[in-house]
């Protein structure tokens, strides 16, 4: 799998985000210019079981993506499977300061073999794609500092 991971502490509390995590479908578009649309399709976001659909511009190109939540530890992390992309995740890790917002994105397969195989062809091919995912990445984290601590 490749993994994508970031960070940015946010003076704000874990159920501050959480509470944010609650309304995202509604907050989504502020979240970052590329979003266009998100809405839940089954359950709310905080229940394991969920299902919700983005739309969002990634390389410049729109992706209707279909996520579904796997595990809920409230105020402290939620991860979540991208149907047909790979997993990813959203952690608020308490800290002195409020906490730090950790991001993560596991594309592709861990099947032994396959796995491999996919990420040696989406590095060679698409390492700008990989890239400009990780730029994407880190503005929304900065965009999420600026409006949770704008609250």
């Amino acid at each position: 799998m490749i993994s994508l991971r970031d960070e940015i502490e946010i003076d704000t509390s874990p159920r501050q985000f959480f509470e944010w995590l609650e309304r995202m479908p509604k907050e989504y578009m502020a979240w970052h210019l590329d979003h266009v649309a998100c809405k839940m399709l089954l359950g709310s976001m905080l229940e394991v079981g969920s299902e919700m659909e983005c739309q969002e511009y990634l390389h410049g190109k729109l992706h209707t993506m279909r996520f579904c939540m796997m595990k809920v530890i409230s105020d402290e992390r939620i991860e979540f499977v991208i149907e047909g992309m790979g997993r990813g995740a959203f952690a608020a890790v308490a800290n002195e300061h409020g906490i730090v917002f950790v991001a993560e994105l596991n594309i592709g397969s861990d099947t032994p073999i396959i796995g491999d195989l996919f990420d040696f062809i989406f590095r060679m091919f698409f390492k700008n794609r990989i890239d400009e995912m990780k730029i994407h990445m880190v503005e929304e984290g900065q965009n999420l500092k600026a409006l949770l601590e704008a609250l």
